[in-house]
């Protein structure tokens, strides 16, 4: 199952199964330090950090969970961008990624992330010839070929026109969420990436994702902790000199690769690369001060097996999801909240 196929509804409260590992999650002024006492109680506590506001306007970029925050913020009536759900649709022309369906796009790693952030201070530009080309048309059955921007998940135009209206759409609602937010929430997936051969930037997905080009025109990388925490040096830096003052949020998301482009057992890749990612943003925290770690991955991989969904074994079982997002509003929600603000147990 893709990600882009996930249940992407409200998050309800479920019950904690009575064989998960963690029984209680706790946002408290001072973490738990003791092995013996997260054993003994069953418990994980994540530090008390407010960060949002009823006022702030957020920015949420990265893959599922920042979906989900996005979400949980939008129930509790926080302007959450970037405006993806404003973007005018044109079904006949041009496809971008699930919109209008839901207002989100997963970047699953640094480097595309990064990319949009000096895509926005212009330090580079898309060409607008920088697309790859489809020789089959497989979303509108035209005969012809269809065009994809390399850069984005699941943008296809039927002609480059279309397609570069549909990036310089994109281009606006991403520009539009960085010059208005207060507070930025980002979440790493990957560090498998796929690099374009022609422009030498990072690719948006895998090869062939959603019946898209990218076998031919991109060559496989596996990206280093440094190369993850240069990017998402760089992204916080570019957010703070356009956005000074701003808050921002990092989190590891616990889903699996799919597969592996490498050469080791699945388990084994997805292990290092989520090590590899998890090590760049510890570090990415203790660099600045106004960057926070947020633990879905450690709730989640602490909850495992039982907080994986039974049908394919990667995606985050509800309870899960319920318990993450009530821990994170515990934490880091403003108490100017309300009733949201209490210890999520």
């Amino acid at each position: 199952m893709n990600d882009d196929q996930i249940n992407a509804a409200p998050v309800k409260s479920e019950a904690v199964p009575v064989n998960a590992p963690i029984q209680k999650i706790q946002a408290r002024l001072k973490p738990n330090s003791r092995w013996s006492s997260h054993h003994l109680n069953k418990l994980m506590t994540v530090p008390i950090k407010p960060i949002f506001g009823p006022d702030d306007v957020v920015f949420t970029m990265g893959s599922c969970f920042a979906e989900r925050i996005r979400i949980s913020l939008t129930e509790q009536k926080v302007k959450v961008g970037p405006p993806l759900q404003s973007v005018p649709t044109d079904a006949e022309r041009y496809k971008i990624d699930s919109l209008p369906t839901r207002p989100h796009m997963n970047y699953y790693n640094s480097f595309t992330i990064r990319q949009e952030f000096e895509r926005h201070i212009g330090e580079w530009r898309q060409d607008e010839n920088d697309y790859w080309t489809l020789p089959k048309d497989h979303l509108w059955q035209s005969g012809g070929p269809i065009y994809q921007d390399p850069y984005r998940r699941a943008v296809f135009g039927r002609t480059p026109a279309h397609l570069r209206r549909a990036v310089s759409l994109i281009d606006n609602a991403i520009d539009e969420g960085i010059g208005e937010a207060s507070v930025f929430f980002i979440t790493l997936g990957m560090a498998e990436v796929f690099r374009n051969k022609r422009s030498g930037l990072i690719a948006c997905q895998k090869p062939g994702y959603a019946g898209g080009a990218g076998e031919d025109e991109t060559e496989f990388h596996m990206s280093s902790y440094e190369e993850n925490l240069d990017n998402m040096s760089k992204v916080v830096e570019i957010i703070s000199r356009v956005r000074p003052g701003v808050r921002i949020v990092v989190t590891v998301s616990p889903v699996g690769l799919s597969r592996t482009f490498g050469n080791q057992d699945i388990l084994v890749a997805n292990t290092e690369g989520k090590s590899i990612l998890r090590g760049a943003l510890g570090a990415l925290e203790r660099k600045y001060a106004n960057v926070t770690y947020f633990p879905s991955y450690e709730i989640v991989m602490a909850n495992s097996p039982v907080s994986f969904r039974e049908d394919d074994g990667r995606h985050v079982a509800n309870w899960v999801v319920s318990r993450i997002v009530s821990t994170f509003r515990a934490a880091h929600f403003d108490e100017s909240f309300g009733a949201i603000k209490t210890a999520a147990e």
